[in-house]
């Protein structure tokens, strides 16, 4: 028996959310779907009450009920047990009624950086490091690009080198825990996502579907 198609606004791109300094791969993870994000939106959001809600959803007030306790439980049930959150961006379901912008991070100007030896390509390996090639954006706009030479040993002075240049986020391909940890510590995002070139690797991460695909090196550094 197929699901009723309800109303709801899809999502720009997919989302992942996750503890910081923990990379999704070693994370459990839970799905929030379109519908449920699109009932607490309503209801813990915008304030309607369940019958307005289930109005705008052309579903039942029942559904809306069901559908606000499942999505509160996986939110709870994510922070409480250090989950990764995943919310899908599958419409099957759904009759769309427009999109949820969901702007990359809380500033209106992020400064992202990528790992390199030729100012193309994101390096394999943390320890090639010769410089960061950083894009400021604005919204998905790159409005600068700027380099970031390393003139210190590739140790633990990175992320203090980085939080100097008001690095937001760093989108690699490799990198171990305690480097990690160390980004975390000084306010920088770490994406293992990170392939190929760069370029291609910032598009994807500014419409919200790089993902970490990689796994975590443990290099003696």
């Amino acid at each position: 028996m197929n699901k009723k198609k309800r109303y709801a606004r899809r999502l720009d791109g997919q989302r992942t959310f996750k503890p910081a300094g923990i990379p999704m791969s070693e994370l459990e993870s839970t799905t929030l779907h379109i519908d449920e994000l699109e009932a607490i939106r309503l209801i813990d959001y915008e304030g309607k009450s369940q019958i307005d809600a289930a109005k705008e959803m052309e579903v039942s007030r029942t559904t809306i009920q069901r559908l606000v306790e499942k999505a509160r439980f996986k939110l709870l049930d994510t922070i409480l047990h250090n989950k990764g959150l995943k919310i899908s961006n599958d419409i099957s379901n759904i009759k769309l009624k427009g999109e949820n912008k969901m702007d990359v991070g809380v500033k209106e100007v992020l400064k992202i950086a990528f790992p390199t030896t030729d100012k193309v390509t994101i390096i394999k390996e943390f320890e090639e490091l010769k410089e960061f090639m950083c894009y400021t954006v604005s919204h998905t706009d790159v409005i600068a690009v700027t380099q970031i030479p390393i003139y210190v040993s590739i140790d633990y002075n990175i992320p203090i080198l980085l939080g100097e240049q008001d690095i937001d986020v760093v989108i690699t391909s490799n990198m171990d825990k305690p480097m990690i940890k160390h980004m975390d510590h000084a306010g920088i995002e770490v994406i293992l996502g990170g392939k190929g070139r760069i370029d291609v690797s910032l598009n994807e991460y500014l419409s919200g579907f790089l993902s970490e695909r990689d796994i975590i090196c443990d290099p003696d550094i």
